[in-house]
């Protein structure tokens, strides 16, 4: 090769390297800049994979973890064809959470027992579980303070909260009650309500943790190679959304191409001259 050719080789390589591969890996999708956005409702701000809604399209997030924004005051969830009040969402994969309907009611319409999708969400270790009785005749024998007033169309009923083993101890007075559920609350909110600081609706009202944190191990090595969490739309499998396209892992990192360009380089200036 003479030096006319090698350095018309040299300079074409070099300039397709230097400008044209940059140009097309800073290209960003659509995908990249929407999942970039977060979601923002009330005191709940900057959230983002797995969750999605009020904006972030699906594809941003994971299925079961949509988020609706009521009247812009707060965040709420539905779980189990149950809906609940987001209280706060942790960086370590945590939730805590509240039942909408017994939100400062103690004397919800509906009742039912408080259930998780356990393929996305489990309760956290923290938790205390409380029994709830409704419709019960008045017991003397059981502890004034574990007592609260429902008001129905029949009148007045009585309810009673216990924990597992004033349940047990109360079994036979407890038997003349319509419904019986079993609510989870903190362990703060439990040890205060027990204390005497709380009522039973201050203690649902605090919530209860849930733990989603198998969601965002594959998030990990995408958010460190630059990458933005996200899932196909169609089949909900994860990806990572990079500049340049979506990836099922983690994207290219730069400095892998550095590295390529510096090898290319040398063996490029090694051969040629040596011809």
């Amino acid at each position: 090769m003479d030096t006319y050719n090698f350095f018309f080789f040299f300079s074409a390589s070099i300039t397709f390297i230097l400008v044209v591969l940059p140009v097309a890996y800073s290209h960003e999708t659509d995908q990249f800049m929407e999942c970039n956005g977060t979601f923002n409702c009330g005191t709940i701000q900057g959230i983002r994979y797995p969750f999605w809604g009020n904006g972030r399209p699906r594809y941003c997030g994971h299925r079961g973890f949509e988020l609706l924004c009521h009247e812009n005051q707060f965040p709420a969830i539905d779980i189990n064809s149950q809906r609940f009040r987001v209280l706060n969402i942790s960086r370590t994969g945590t939730m805590t959470i509240a039942p909408v309907d017994i939100w400062d009611d103690p004397c919800p319409q509906q009742l039912y027992n408080i259930s998780l999708d356990h393929t996305l969400f489990d309760f956290a270790s923290s938790i205390r579980d409380l029994d709830i009785f409704y419709g019960c005749p008045l017991e003397d024998d059981i502890p004034s303070q574990n007592r609260f007033v429902c008001n129905t169309s029949n009148g007045d009923n009585y309810a009673y909260y216990l924990d597992e083993s004033l349940s047990r101890i109360h079994r036979s007075e407890l038997e003349g009650c319509g419904v019986r559920i079993m609510v989870p609350v903190s362990r703060s909110g439990f040890d205060e309500l027990w204390s005497g600081i709380d009522k039973i609706a201050d203690a649902w009202n605090k919530g209860f943790d849930v733990v989603y944190v198998k969601e965002m191990v594959p998030c990990m090595a995408c958010r460190n190679s630059g990458g933005v969490c996200g899932s196909n739309d169609t089949s909900l499998n994860f990806l990572c959304f990079c500049p340049d396209k979506p990836y099922s892992k983690s994207c290219i990192v730069p400095g892998m191409f550095s590295s390529s360009l510096n090898i290319f380089l040398s063996n490029c200036l090694t051969a040629c001259f040596m011809v």
